[in-house]
């Protein structure tokens, strides 16, 4: 298959999969990303491998699934062990660089040496740490509440707002990268890493009002129609149950905004490949570390296996990527380190979960109907962990504490008719509850988390969970 000489990564941060026009969406405008997915591959079914921005991130970072690493909540950022796909790029003579949030350790060897205005976890959120039983995270209902315009040019994600590490500023960077790549020989990656569209929900004024009342809808499936004991703990968490419809349709517009300036942001970077006659010669790939609720089933943030949480945008986009494709087949995050190193003709870590994406992206290989992709989450909000699997169009949700829930996405995308108790589908709960195991344990999985997080809090010596806004 072809082979791209140099990548594009953009990762944002809380993209939910439905928030794009060539989703689907009735009013969320995306036109560059669009343009990607036309000419390109979209990923219709991708997953994060946790939904909570530092196990998705370290997870992303050593191709690995959580359980095997033990980074399990955000007071556990990445500290550079097990190596990352950067110490891999390195070993193999791959120059690259990221710029923008990458949510690590600080002042550790991550294997990024080149990082430009960047953002790790300077201080720990730690109601990880404190799950028996989780409590109402003070200030979570504000951070709904508060949703909406701002001034243009005062948004927290712009030059001319209150921190000059923005991601105007990153994109702008990112920008003058590749200017200065215009003409080079030498293969390279280039990793974007905005912090749009994750919270705070406010967004300059002029991206709002591209969202007015026609085109703001309400959440699904809100309140909620199941008591589910462990989503519950999530809705108390979160406190943001009984919410006015002005404010559930203001969360919208806000952040349907915030996707719609992370779009233009992201035209200007490929207007640049464009520019220096790189385009044809570098794999774009586009994706998030996790989705965002946004009220759907009474739940906000992430930190659960809804489609809106767990699932994430993927668009392909290059040399030899068939154009207006799109591929069905459940997909992984952990998927693009294989497929980055695959367009570059550099091996991969024999220990990435992942596999490439490019034999199908280019048409080598179809789609793989019994391909299975996990997810888990350790976090905030949950006394005990749980787990999915997405084969097929079944996806099996296992709670250590709670009842399963299994959903016919085809038949049911709401997720609103848990089938895990129906007798029809006895076998195929059975069988994917077979493939779990051979994953993982996750009664033992759970346990060895809560235990290191119990350790972790004690040499912490703090007298409670610090409140720290995780974006």
């Amino acid at each position: 298959m072809p082979a791209a000489k140099n990548v594009l990564l953009i990762l944002s941060d809380e993209h939910r999969p439905d928030a794009l026009g060539c989703a689907g969406h009735p009013h969320v405008e995306t036109p560059n990303l669009d343009s990607l997915a036309a000419e390109g591959v979209r990923c219709t079914d991708a997953y994060c491998p946790s939904p909570l921005c530092v196990p998705s991130r370290a997870s992303f970072a050593t191709g690995r699934y959580v359980h095997e690493i033990g980074y399990w909540d955000n007071a556990a950022p990445y500290d550079g062990s097990p190596p990352s796909w950067g110490h891999h790029l390195t070993d193999h003579g791959i120059d690259h660089t990221t710029i923008g949030k990458l949510h690590f350790e600080p002042d550790v060897d991550d294997g990024f040496d080149d990082q430009v205005l960047t953002s790790h976890m300077e201080a720990l959120d730690t109601f990880g740490l404190y799950r028996d039983p989780p409590g109402v995270r003070p200030g979570g209902r504000d951070r709904i509440e508060r949703a909406g315009p701002v001034e243009d040019g005062e948004a927290w994600y712009n030059a001319d707002g209150p921190d000059d590490v923005c991601d105007e500023n990153r994109f702008e960077r990112a920008v003058e990268w590749i200017e200065r790549r215009e003409g080079s020989d030498d293969p390279w990656l280039l990793s974007v890493n905005p912090l749009i569209p994750h919270f705070p929900l406010e967004v300059e004024r002029a991206y709002y009002e591209r969202y007015p009342d026609s085109k703001r809808d309400l959440p699904d499936d809100y309140p909620a129609e199941d008591d589910h004991p462990v989503l519950d703990q999530l809705r108390d968490h979160f406190d943001g149950r009984d919410l006015d419809e002005e404010t559930l349709r203001r969360t919208r517009s806000a952040y349907y905004g915030l996707v719609t300036a992370l779009d233009e942001y992201i035209g200007d970077v490929l207007d640049a490949l464009e520019r220096t006659g790189q385009a044809e010669e570098t794999l774009v790939i586009y994706t998030s570390d996790h989705g965002e609720m946004l009220g759907d089933h009474e739940l906000w943030w992430k930190c659960c296996m809804y489609e809106q949480s767990a699932g994430v945008p993927l668009l392909l986009w290059g040399p030899g990527v068939e154009s207006g494709r799109t591929v069905e087949q459940p997909v992984s995050l952990l998927d693009v380190l294989p497929t980055m190193t695959d367009a570059l003709g550099v091996p991969a870590d024999p220990s990435w979960r992942g596999r490439s994406l490019l034999p199908v992206a280019t048409g080598t290989d179809e789609p793989d109907p019994d391909r299975v992709v996990f997810s888990e989450y350790h976090a905030h909000g949950v006394s005990h962990g749980f787990s999915m699997l997405r084969r097929g169009p079944y996806k099996y949700v296992h709670y250590v504490d709670g009842p399963a829930q299994l959903f016919d996405l085809d038949a049911d995308p709401e997720e609103t008719d848990n089938l895990a108790g129906d007798p029809e589908y006895r076998e195929v709960r059975a069988s994917l509850e077979a493939k779990l195991e051979s994953i993982v344990d996750p009664a033992a999985v759970d346990e060895r988390a809560r235990a290191d997080q119990r350790r972790r809090r004690e040499r912490l010596d703090i007298d409670g969970p610090s409140n720290v806004d995780p974006h």
